[in-house]
């Protein structure tokens, strides 16, 4: 697994927060989130940030906000129920570039946290995980991803 160490800034978004099983609530905030976008002309980064831990948190109490990137002072002008704004903070990540071909999202992630991490000389700090799409695999199922792990000494 190639994995490097970035320092990331802070980025603005848009986006959808849902509660529920990840494989569930990731694609219907994906679908609200395209039309959204297609309605309003945007361009940006399009990413997952996943909040709670699979192993310890019950999968009806996992979070994830599916965001679009945007501009810092973005100003929501949509009255679209449950739209919000947010910030993902900076800091150092550890970044993974991956290909998933088979629709197991979780594979990467899983060798990330089990693979790599414990024999990396980091640990994971308490922001939140995500992952920005580098493409839109949903008609081709071939999804280049990178997946980023907050870390810390």
């Amino acid at each position: 697994m190639n994995v490097k160490i970035i320092d990331r800034e802070p980025t603005c978004w848009v986006g959808f927060h849902l509660t529920g099983p990840w494989h569930e609530t990731a694609p219907e905030g994906f679908g609200r989130l395209s039309k959204w976008v297609e309605r309003n002309n945007m361009q940006g980064e399009w990413m997952a940030i996943y909040h709670g831990n699979p192993n310890k948190t019950p999968a009806y109490e996992l979070g994830i906000e599916t965001v679009l990137s945007v501009a810092d002072g973005f100003q929501l002008e949509d009255s679209v129920a449950s739209l919000r704004l947010g910030t993902l903070e900076g800091g150092q990540y550890a970044l993974s570039s991956v290909k998933v071909v088979d629709g197991n999202f979780a594979k990467p992630w899983l060798a990330l946290f089990q693979e790599w991490l414990p024999a990396s000389g980091w640990r994971i700090d308490e922001r939140p995980c995500f992952e920005h799409y580098r493409n839109d695999g949903s008609s081709t199922g071939i999804w280049d991803i990178d997946l980023y792990l907050p870390v810390i000494r």
